[in-house]
Parts: C-alpha cells; structure tokens; sequence
C-alpha cells in the first residue's frame, strides 16, 4: 500500500504513524504543508519560499498555497491511502486535493475551537463530509463531529497510542517522606496556559512547601515563562528543558513523581498517557478529555481551569494527605494504558481502515 502523510511539517505526533506503517512494509511518503525536519521517509515540501512558522497567524493562508502544490504532488504519487492531520490544516489541504481514499484524524483544538467559529463550522462540514473515514481521539470530539452532521459510521474513535515499554518505570520517590516532583511536557502555547501552573508555583513558595518543576517542551510562551521565573525567584526550583526528543523524556519523568497540565482543551493527551504509563500521578485541568480518561480523587487530582489557587491546594493536599493512596493509583493507571493507549493495537485498527477504504466497491 502507498499512503502519503499530510500535515504541517512540524506536527509533533506525525513520526509514529509514519513509524509504523513503514515497519509493516507499506511505501511511505510525507507531504510537508509547512517546512519539516529530515525523516527516515521521503519528505515533499509543498510549501514555497522562505521557511516560515505556521503557527502564526500571519502565515495561515500559506497552507491554502500549500494545498494546491500538494495536489500536485499527490497527483505524481497516486497513492493508495491520504491520511490528512488536523482538519484545519491538513484536512484542508485534503479537501483541496479531493482524493477518493482519504481520512482525515481530528487531534483536539483544530474542532475545539474551529467549531466556535461560523466560517469554520461550515467549512468542517465540507471538508469531514467528505472524507471517506475519520478519526478522532476523544469521546468529546467524537460527539462535536457527530454535532456536525457527519455520520457515525464515518467515526472512529481512538488515539495513536504510545509505546507503553518505553515509558514504564516504578518511582521510590513516592514513598514518604513525600516532595513534590513535577513535569509539565506540553508545549508553550496559549492553549496549555502555563501560566496557571507558574502562579500555582509561587504560592507554594509562599507557603515554604518544597517542590521541584521541570518543564519539558519549547513554544513561542517560553521566554515568557522563563522571564516570570526570574522575576518571581524561582530559580532554583524550576528547570526549562526546551524542545527535546522523545526518547530525552523518559530521563526526566525518572526524576519526578507528579505530572501536571493546565490545557485548556485537549483531545486524549497523549502526554498525559505518557506520564501515568512512567508512572506520574495526574494533577491536570476538569476538562471533559481529561474526565473521558480520568476521575477526580480516584485516579487523579483535578483543577479548574486557570484557577492556580485550586491547584496550589491540591498539591498540597496530594502532599499532606493523598500521598499514602498513589502507588495502587499509579499500578491502576498504567493497566489503563495498557488497554486503551497501546500504540501497535491502535495502529492495527488504523491499517484495517485504510484496507476498507482502498477495498473495491461491489
């Protein structure tokens, strides 16, 4: 089978379905909507000129450019299978292409927030009507899509999973007398609203409650991020890691016990899986994603979103008082992941989609 990836060239999570479908022997190739890194497949730059972020706003309509040379390009590949990344973006692109055999995978924000939009909503409508499967990584996004008028036999439901061995450790750091090691690996963008996190960071300062933070991923917010830290003199409790490969990760999750997100809106994290699969308590936002996975005082902590009150308190409560209930919590956490977030089982209901699609009408 030939399938052609598409998506912005620096989509974090594109790597392990490329991954995958190269080891099963299919041929391989990734369309880049936006300047890419080198990968271990051929890469087809359909974006022009000079290298560009997507991410800012001014450089949005360049993905309508990008589109246009992409079907081009698809048209010289004459692939069997299109599997377009975010709807926004390359679901758009895929739209403008008009391939017969294409599914489009819905990640989070790009219905989120689009769905919010009456432009956007429209052009969801069109661009997911007329794919020939879609994939999303959530019930919340499952039932935004169905909200759309889209039929649910074009629906399914599960997220690329991880590599549960790769993350899978047991951390003595749990046992008392109890510190609060935390990570954050979500990048700086507004949707993952650090900021909550560092304001809950200072009030443990004030409180004289002894804590680690190590933040893992780059983003446009960092400098911000790293000049609060400064300013607010927590220094020497707070390590910014930058942009690093996944692999770098599991070497930090060993030095901490706590993860925490303060997303606004998600789909299934797969950061999130990450973590509890190291082992990493969940202290993370009441959104409906994370609730779909997740239940408050059972297999996490919870806190409403931009509230870094609240989740001052419930570290310190996990600290003072919820300790002793983490390491049953945490074996629990990982057998979930185990069912839900396997990659090579999640990989394998992907291929079955695609033989449907590419199977002869009768």
């Amino acid at each position: 089978m030939k399938i052609c990836f598409l998506s912005a060239g620096t989509f974090t999570h594109i790597q392990p379905y490329i991954d995958y479908f190269k080891e099963q022997g299919h041929e391989v190739h990734f369309i880049a909507l936006s300047p890419s890194p080198e990968r271990n497949v051929p890469v087809h730059n359909a974006w022009e000129g000079k290298e560009y972020d997507v991410r800012e706003k001014s450089n949005k309509y360049k993905y309508i450019k990008a589109a246009f040379r992409a079907r081009k390009i698809i048209k010289g590949l004459q692939p069997d299978i299109i599997h377009a990344h975010y709807v926004t973006s390359g679901g758009l692109a895929a739209y403008i292409i008009h391939h017969p055999h294409t599914i489009v995978t819905a990640h989070g924000s790009d219905i989120n927030a689009s769905v919010k939009s009456p432009v956007w909503r429209f052009l969801l409508k069109r661009i997911l009507g007329r794919a020939a499967a879609i994939n999303v990584v959530s019930r919340e996004l499952y039932d935004k899509v169905l909200q759309l008028g889209i039929p649910a036999h074009k629906l399914h439901n599960f997220n690329v999973g991880i590599n549960y061995e790769t993350f899978f450790q047991h951390h003595a750091s749990h046992a008392a007398p109890y510190t609060l090691k935390m990570v954050c690996n979500r990048r700086f963008e507004p949707v993952y609203d650090h900021m909550t996190i560092l304001k809950a960071l200072v009030l443990l300062k004030e409180k004289n409650v002894p804590f680690e933070m190590h933040f893992v991923g780059g983003g446009p917010l960092q400098e911000a991020a790293e000049k609060f830290v400064q300013e607010n003199g927590l220094d020497k409790y707070v390590t910014f890691y930058g942009q690093v490969q996944n692999s770098v990760q599991p070497g930090v999750f060993e030095k901490c016990n706590i993860y925490i997100s303060s997303s606004l809106s998600d789909g299934t994290s797969l950061s999130l899986l990450e973590a509890m699969a190291a082992g990493l308590f969940p202290v993370v936002t009441d959104i409906v994603a994370n609730k779909a996975v997740l239940e408050h005082n059972r297999s996490a902590l919870f806190f409403p979103v931009g509230d870094s009150g609240n989740l001052a308190e419930q570290l310190i409560y996990l600290r003072s008082e919820f300790f002793g209930r983490v390491p049953v919590i945490i074996s629990e956490n990982q057998q979930f992941v185990v069912r839900e977030g396997n990659r090579p089982a999640n990989m394998q209901k992907l291929e079955k989609i695609y033989n449907e699609i590419i199977k002869p009408a009768k």
